[in-house]
């Protein structure tokens, strides 16, 4: 029986001496675990886009607006805590992104320039700005 999860990744701690013929299971798990933290998630998007919870640490979203306005809703990030999220505007249109979730204390936030990225990550209660905007 495994002796409970490590804090930031959720990896299976094995009991030593009495986690007989699962060890290979829960390494197999946890290889693939931190495989993930490895590779970055991209997501292209041209229309109203809700993040799930990442994967991997971070996620590029990149955004094509047409002209629109295109929301990029961020999960809650109580549940994503230390993922961090890459949006970017790649058109020269006058659409703007519009990402909602908290950001530096504000509901929502927004990208108008072409190729114009924000990089937010969760602390847990919000998103914090770490680079752009």
């Amino acid at each position: 029986m495994p002796s409970g999860v490590t804090t930031i990744l959720g990896l299976t701690i094995p009991t030593v001496g009495g986690d007989a013929n699962i060890w290979g299971t829960e390494l197999n798990t946890n290889l693939g675990i931190i495989d993930l933290t490895g590779a970055a998630s991209i997501v292209n998007v041209s229309s109203n886009y809700t993040a799930t919870n990442a994967k991997s640490i971070l996620t590029l979203i990149r955004v094509t607006t047409s002209g629109l306005t295109i929301n990029v809703t961020l999960p809650d990030p109580g549940t994503n805590m230390g993922k961090c999220y890459a949006i970017k505007k790649l058109d020269a249109g006058l659409g703007i992104v519009n990402i909602i979730g908290t950001v530096d204390l504000q509901t929502s936030w927004q990208l108008s320039n072409q190729f114009q990225v924000v990089i937010l990550c969760s602390m847990g209660t919000a998103y914090d700005i770490i680079s752009g905007g």
